[in-house]
């Protein structure tokens, strides 16, 4: 099949990480991928348009600003003539939106699969405005994705939200999936614990709940490190309200094993995600990992393979029995590592969500 993705940037996101791994897998099984990328990428996320040029057939950028730029959909109704590719899949709003664009208006005519990689509504960036602007379009993105021939969900939590909306029966659900899985059980007791926190760094994603629990918790035995970028004037006034010598800002960082490698506690207290890759990622390093209880966190982990917790105090208990767990007694934690090792291969596991996708494909 001659297969077009379009997706609104190449940064190093979730969305463009997991679409990376896609193209690969449709690259091995003989099919034509082209990318096409509506707008620039984020200058604080490495870029990963080198990883696509050297997958893809072919890579495309359109022009800035995306949405209203008259030429960025000559350009894009070029292309679409001259491949006249078997699928289009777009992937977030603004792609979707533009190819819904070109579908009404143009003698376009090819099967459309829509990827909805998150709860468009639900983050919290602490600008009013931008919020509300979120909620008050999601009646035309709907509109926009009843138009497609399929739509796929990363989760049954984006699909149980899809549904409060009037949204069209023919959804699937589809995990990310983890390429790589290793199970590494601990074997030396620890006096220092290190612990990680990888994401965009905002308010939804919760980090001040983290920098709130951790500036109670000792100096001498607790260092955490913090990747992932932010708004340069949101990150100063964290620096500023949390001036802790034991707490490293990284930035975005590229090498996600270097990371990993040198933390033992991965916490992850989002209040809303889609799927939450990072955390599936965290489990394939076998971190042990401690994760806000709420959907579709707690449907990945829970007491057998990792730590669940609902308020800040909650959080700093489960900090301090890890860290008296590192230091004494080691069972408990490799028996949580070993089952985060099982689930990753039996519920994300790469060959079986491929082969779904490929059958939406075939069925759109």
């Amino acid at each position: 099949m001659k297969i077009c993705h379009v997706i609104n940037s190449l940064s190093g996101g979730g969305a463009e990480t997991h679409l990376l791994d896609l193209v690969r897998a449709q690259k091995d099984q003989g099919h034509t991928i082209s990318v096409i990328a509506t707008g620039p990428d984020n200058k604080n996320i490495k870029s990963l348009e080198q990883e696509f040029t050297d997958l893809s057939d072919s890579v495309t950028r359109l022009y800035f600003p995306r949405l209203f730029n008259l030429y960025s959909y000559i350009k894009f109704f070029k292309n679409l003539k001259e491949k006249q590719y078997d699928i289009v899949h777009t992937h977030q709003p603004r792609s979707d939106f533009m190819f819904y664009i070109l579908k009404s208006f143009t003698t376009i005519k090819t099967t459309w699969i829509v990827s909805i990689h998150g709860k468009y509504d639900t983050y919290l960036e602490g600008n009013l405005f931008f919020d509300q602007i979120r909620k008050l379009s999601m009646p035309l993105l709907v509109k926009i994705w009843n138009s497609s021939n399929q739509i796929i969900c990363i989760s049954q939590e984006v699909q149980k939200w899809l549904t409060t909306y009037k949204i069209k029966p023919n959804i699937s659900v589809v995990n990310y999936w983890i390429s790589k899985t290793k199970l590494e059980k601990l074997e030396d007791t620890k006096e220092c614990i290190n612990i990680g926190f990888m994401g965009r760094v905002n308010k939804n994603k919760g980090i001040e709940d983290l920098l709130d629990v951790f500036k109670d918790l000792s100096e001498d035995r607790y260092n955490l490190s913090i990747a992932g970028s932010g708004k340069e004037a949101y990150l100063k006034r964290l620096k500023e309200r949390y001036d802790l010598k034991n707490v490293n800002f990284l930035g975005y960082i590229s090498n996600k094993e270097e990371f990993f490698s040198n933390i033992d506690i991965f916490v992850f207290p989002s209040y809303s995600e889609g799927l939450g890759l990072v955390l599936l990622e965290s489990m394939s390093y076998s971190k042990i990992c401690i994760s806000r209880d709420v959907a579709p966190m707690n449907s990945i982990l829970n007491k057998n393979s990792g730590y669940l917790f609902h308020n800040n105090e909650e959080l700093k208990s489960i900090i301090l029995d890890c860290g008296h767990l590192f230091k004494e007694d080691l069972l408990p934690l490799n028996k949580k590592l070993s089952n985060q090792y099982n689930l990753l291969n039996e519920k994300y596991n790469k060959q079986v969500l491929f082969e779904k996708i490929e059958s939406i494909y075939q069925d759109g």
